[in-house]
């Protein structure tokens, strides 16, 4: 993960802020249990002056300063105070056991009130797959059918073409 971080350094310092923003959501999606990615997202999105997606990065984390309470605030009212609509737009894919307690109890708000008014409450799974633990998928017999029924169709229809065409000028020419 050290590289990674470089990388968003060197993103920062040449002014690719966007950049050095889609490698810490890559980071966070790979990573979800670990709040201090959306922390250091949260910063980026505060000093460009985004303040409600640095709220929105910010609200699972314990407010150190006025700056993450403003933000928080200002990106509540942006989702009109909707617990479900925040749970939503955060989207938690982590395990919430690994957890610390302030974090957990924000989550477990969101929920029962989204619950309490919506009868649902949002659940995301990990994005991805583990590294090595995939198969490839394998083409069927129809599928290998079908591609060859279709280079056989477009070899034989200039073919059919000429033919056909021989046939039209037999019948007006030769009648």
């Amino acid at each position: 993960m050290a590289t990674h971080f470089y990388k968003i350094e060197q993103d920062l310092k040449t002014g690719k802020k966007k950049k050095a923003c889609e490698r810490l959501r890559n980071l966070i999606n790979e990573y979800p249990d670990d709040l201090s990615l959306r922390g250091k997202l949260a910063q980026i999105y505060y000093a460009a002056g985004f303040k409600d997606e640095a709220g929105k990065f910010w609200i699972l984390s314990e407010p150190q300063n006025f700056e993450m309470k403003e933000a928080v605030e200002i990106y509540r009212s942006s989702l009109s105070n909707s617990r479900n609509a925040i749970l939503k737009d955060i989207v938690f894919r982590g395990d919430k056991n690994k957890l610390p307690l302030y974090t957990l109890n924000i989550i477990k708000e969101l929920e029962a009130d989204s619950f309490k008014k919506t009868k649902h409450i949002p659940n995301f799974k990990r994005k991805g797959r583990e590294k090595g633990n995939y198969t490839e998928s394998k083409d069927s017999f129809f599928s290998e059918a079908g591609f060859i029924l279709l280079i056989a169709a477009i070899i034989l229809l200039p073919f059919l073409g000429i033919v056909k065409l021989g046939e039209i000028i037999d019948s007006i020419f030769f009648k």
